[in-house]
């Protein structure tokens, strides 16, 4: 049985391109979606990166970065200061051996 860490790891792995995505496909609670994706990031297996598409019109509860409870995915405090949605890229951890060197 794998957490939810890796559950959300293997679903943008395998394609996932939102949140709800993620959710649907890890088979998680969108709130622990968010939580995880957050402690990915502190940890440097996640990377964001600004796409150069705007807001929707609907905010950040249309957004696909938007969180489970429809704030902002994209680290904004509100929607007129958000920079739009965000790519998650997964990063490999360095092996042990190239720390090493």
């Amino acid at each position: 049985m794998s957490g939810p860490l890796t559950a959300v790891s293997e679903a943008i792995a395998h394609g996932a391109v939102s949140r709800a995505d993620i959710a649907r496909r890890a088979g998680l609670d969108p709130s622990v979606v968010d939580a995880s994706l957050d402690h990915l990031i502190r940890m440097g297996r996640i990377t964001t990166e600004q796409l150069s598409s705007g807001c929707p019109d609907g905010g950040c509860g249309g957004c696909p970065s938007g969180k489970a409870d429809g704030s902002a995915g994209c680290g904004a405090s509100a929607p007129a200061n958000a920079r739009g949605p965000v790519l998650l890229k997964l990063t490999r951890r360095p092996s042990a051996r190239a720390n090493s060197r």
